[in-house]
């Protein structure tokens, strides 16, 4: 039951928005019934347009508030929809609880990265608005670094091509000496867990631009320094090893003794 001075987690629930308080308050948001009518681009995977809607419990003296995720979202139909209802204006510049916190800023990187994994990059690059050029190239890094569980062999979610698309059309520039990325990278290290195959993750720097993480995906795969182990995920490979540790110089010792070039 909702507290007697809660009159928007009341009249919320009355509407049928939400069962009750408990969930109000622990899902932090109003989700689309799966059943409501979308059309395009309102119905693609995004978290964004599933939950378009925060809402913030109530606390102390602070009442219970609603805000949009992202001021476009006020031409999403279910928003509308809750508008109509409740005869109010949401928020278009969202809400924050009492300490200033909101989901709005993971809802930008919930939108880009959905979309990757959800194979649907040109629709990302179609509302690409409802996110920021920031999470759409960290979201272009994780679909290369990560493929999807229905894949048969190691792949990411998108392809390099794909990737230099997606980059393009966010004005990245290449770089003129992509392996200094990679090299930045924090030495390799093999893990090997209690159960399972041994794997050497890639640990881009702290504090590396998303730009340059999409390039350093990019080059690494086309380059041979990172490939897909079998369970889909992106590693060192043993020539990216050796060319981390041979540094700046012109070239590298492979793991078979052989002398290569590092380019």
């Amino acid at each position: 039951m909702t507290d007697a001075t809660d009159e928007l987690g009341t009249t919320l629930i009355a509407a049928g928005f939400a069962r009750n308080s408990l969930l109000l308050d622990m899902n932090g948001s109003l989700s689309v019934p799966a059943d409501f009518p979308l059309e395009a681009p309102w119905n693609l995977p995004s978290r964004l347009f599933e939950f378009p809607i925060e809402v913030v419990r109530p606390e102390g003296d602070s009442p219970r508030k609603i805000g949009l995720m992202h001021p476009r979202l006020a031409d999403h139909p279910f928003v509308q929809h809750v508008e109509r209802t409740l005869g109010i204006t949401i928020a278009r510049e969202g809400v924050t609880n009492c300490h200033g916190f909101s989901n709005r800023r993971h809802a930008l990187w919930w939108h880009a990265v959905d979309l990757i994994s959800a194979g649907k990059w040109r629709e990302l690059l179609d509302t690409q608005l409802f996110t920021e050029p920031r999470c759409i190239l960290r979201a272009v890094a994780f679909g290369l670094r990560h493929s999807p569980h229905t894949a048969r062999e190691g792949r990411g979610y998108i392809n390099t091509s794909q990737a230099r698309e997606i980059v393009r059309e966010m004005g990245g520039c290449e770089p003129d000496d992509p392996n200094a990325i990679i090299r930045s990278f924090l030495t390799p290290s093999l893990c090997k867990p209690d159960h399972g195959s041994a794997y050497w993750p890639i640990n881009a720097p702290h504090g590396l631009c998303a730009e340059d993480e999409a390039w350093a995906m990019i080059h690494g795969i086309e380059d041979g320094w990172f490939a897909h182990d079998r369970s889909g995920f992106l590693h060192w490979t043993e020539q990216g090893r050796a060319r981390h540790a041979a540094g700046d110089n012109v070239s590298f010792t492979e793991t078979s003794g052989q002398t290569a070039f590092a380019f």
